[in-house]
């Protein structure tokens, strides 16, 4: 009899790791609403099984790390007062990078982390083709000359562009105002170079060096020349 009711009242596969999630993020978030937050939890967490039907995302680190991030994001939405004003794209394509980064650092060295790389590359590899596969899916189901690829970009994804791209923009002027000012500084150092050259000469030709520094001036002249011509053939 016992058997027989232990049979009928198995515990699901996945039952224990789901609540023991559900329990920490819980006293992580410190919520007032349980049941709102109960309910952003399995939201969330069912939006990102469908992205990623072949992870189980709770046992995953790097997924459930993704999923945590947008888990608290939307619930301090969610809890912030009526009259402010609400997450902005802009906000959403944030966190999305910061995820994203979080992912590519625990890509890059997961043995930081506590995860086998040899089992990790190979889910890499496996969820590389996924994704190759599902974009083929999308360009061969296209619409009206529309992709499904493209009508599927929404207003985070567009802002998260926006924001990449200007990232891109600073660090590439970052980096070219460090190499205009290298440049600056070794014009200037020609050029005062070139001008001491001259008023060496200058003054041999007036006779106003001692002679106990002819010998010296014909080094620095030699070396002057020297310098004279990597200048012009810089400037050339």
């Amino acid at each position: 009899m016992a058997e027989s009711v232990m049979e009928k009242y198995k515990v699901p596969t996945g039952l224990r790791p789901l609540l023991e999630a559900l329990a920490r993020e819980t006293l992580r978030a410190q919520p007032n609403d349980l049941y709102q937050f109960g309910q952003i939890f399995f939201d969330v967490l069912q939006q990102h099984k469908l992205q990623n039907p072949s992870v189980d995302v709770i046992s995953d680190p790097l997924s459930y790390d993704m999923f945590r991030t947008e888990l608290h994001h939307k619930y301090k939405t969610q809890q912030a007062s009526a009259n402010s004003r609400p997450g902005s794209p802009a906000d959403l394509a944030a966190t999305k990078i910061q995820a994203a980064f979080r992912g590519h650092v625990v890509r890059k060295h997961p043995e930081k982390f506590g995860i086998d790389a040899v089992p990790f590359d190979r889910r890499r590899s496996h969820d590389r083709l996924n994704s190759m596969d599902n974009k083929k899916d999308l360009k061969r189901h296209s619409i009206g000359g529309y992709s499904l690829e493209t009508t599927m970009t929404s207003p985070e994804d567009r802002a998260a562009t926006k924001i990449q791209a200007e990232i891109r923009g600073f660090l590439t002027r970052k980096k070219m105002g460090t190499i205009k000012k290298e440049n600056n500084e070794a014009a200037t150092k020609i050029q005062a170079h070139i001008r001491g050259y001259l008023t060496r000469k200058h003054l041999e030709e007036e006779g106003l060096l001692s002679p106990s520094r002819s010998r010296n001036s014909l080094l620095s002249n030699r070396s002057d020349e020297n310098l004279d011509q990597t200048a012009t053939a810089a400037v050339n």
